[in-house]
């Protein structure tokens, strides 16, 4: 009798061992969603998505806008739809690599968000590879209307013909044989007077629609921008009334604040400017 009264507590003991095995059994096969890759891949897309939306920079006139999905970045600058791929992205430094082409060479640039003092909101900085820094202040996520214009400038092949100005003069597009300097104008926009030859290159000073100023055509030569198209580009040198790039306003453009105490040297996109004073309405 006392042999048969423990055979119940042996079975019960046996069957929990049992039970016990099989969830081990079952927890091992479980995958699991917290693994460090996993952690980091994550954290990855949070910072893709954090840097998309539309932006404006603090030196460069227009929007810059940053679009992130199906593991592919776009960036366009106005309207222009920049030639760019995506490097490697560091969550920890809240830093995004972004190999493109500039002056007809490989560049990367460094986005990095930057935070205010108490962390409860952040701009981008953008860094090129000559080391010129440029703030990019938030101004709304991306919407419907940010993807539909995003789709239609980047499916189109080229741009649409612009009609002729008849008010305007003809622009220098074309290297004149008799090089040197040369007095030129500028058309009905401002402009920025670069560093170097290239549109990536640092603003130095803006110079105010219709300005005149000297070109030293010699000195011309394309670059490869961003974009991919080829732009001439020449140094100039200019005398009188500027904005700086952090007084420039977007609505107005740029009301001149200072004068130049020597003459200031740079470069200028050589295609947008003119032969002679545009006519005056």
């Amino acid at each position: 009798m006392k042999h048969l009264s423990n055979r119940p507590l042996r079975l019960a003991a046996a069957a929990a061992m049992v039970i016990s095995l099989l969830a081990a059994c079952d927890q091992s096969k479980s995958p699991s969603n917290t693994t460090p890759a996993s952690v980091a891949q994550d954290g990855k897309i949070t910072l893709l998505k954090d840097i998309s939306g539309v932006w404006t920079p603090t030196a460069t006139p227009g929007l810059t806008t940053i679009y992130y999905a199906d593991n592919r970045l776009q960036i366009l600058q106005g309207d222009a739809p920049l030639a760019v791929t995506l490097g490697d992205v560091d969550p920890a430094e809240e830093t995004v690599n972004v190999n493109t082409v500039a002056r007809g060479k490989e560049e990367i640039l460094t986005i990095r968000k930057k935070w205010n003092s108490d962390h409860t909101a952040y701009n981008l900085s953008m860094t090129g590879g000559d080391g010129y820094q440029e703030t990019l202040g938030f101004v709304r996520r991306i919407s419907n209307d940010d993807l539909n214009r995003i789709s239609r400038l980047t499916v189109a092949k080229t741009p649409a013909p612009q009609p002729l100005q008849p008010v305007e003069t003809s622009p220098a597009s074309i290297v004149p044989s008799d090089r040197g300097v040369i007095d030129m104008w500028l058309g009905g926009i401002d402009m920025n007077m670069r560093s170097c030859p290239g549109s990536t290159c640092a603003a130095v000073i803006i110079v105010p629609k219709d300005s005149k100023l000297s070109a030293d055509t010699s000195t011309i030569r394309n670059v490869t921008e961003s974009s991919g198209a080829n732009t001439p580009w020449v140094r100039v040198t200019y005398e009188g009334a500027y904005c700086t790039p952090a007084e420039l306003d977007q609505q107005t453009g740029c009301t001149p604040s200072h004068g130049t105490e020597a003459p200031v040297t740079g470069w200028m996109n050589y295609s947008r400017l003119l032969s002679a004073p545009r006519v005056q309405q």
